[in-house]
């Protein structure tokens, strides 16, 4: 019996060490950083979502969501992306404007301020 459970550490430890081996050496499933963001600081009175949808890139979509009032928050820009799909949405807003800026140049940092009211929010550009 100890020669069997022996034998069954050893083909777990071999397994284990190999699939870490596989783990370690796997290409990465997302592109790597540009080193430029898309931060925003929400000083509004309202919680608000947004969501990025990246263009020609590996990354996955992503949102950030539920941010409050005082929050700030940043999302890196991937270095293979050609374009993003910038959706801001301020929640319990009916009927409002769209508050998502058009961003077209992927190589710099992008920094925006959000303020108001549910019904008045407003999106500035700041400087980073």
């Amino acid at each position: 019996m100890t020669h069997i459970r022996r034998a069954t550490a050893c083909a777990a430890a071999a397994i284990g060490t190999s699939l870490a081996g596989a783990v370690m050496t796997a290409p990465q499933a997302f592109a790597a950083g540009s080193g430029h963001y898309i931060n925003f600081s929400n000083e509004g009175g309202f919680v608000v979502n947004t969501c990025y949808k990246w263009q020609g890139s590996q990354t996955s979509d992503s949102c950030a969501s539920g941010k409050k009032i005082n929050d700030t928050w940043r999302v890196e820009i991937p270095d293979d992306a050609t374009g993003v799909e910038l959706n801001v949405n301020v929640l319990a807003q009916v009927g409002g404007g769209n508050l998502s800026p058009q961003i077209t140049d992927l190589k710099r940092d992008y920094c925006y301020t959000l303020y108001g009211t549910t019904f008045t929010a407003k999106i500035v550009e700041k400087s980073c």
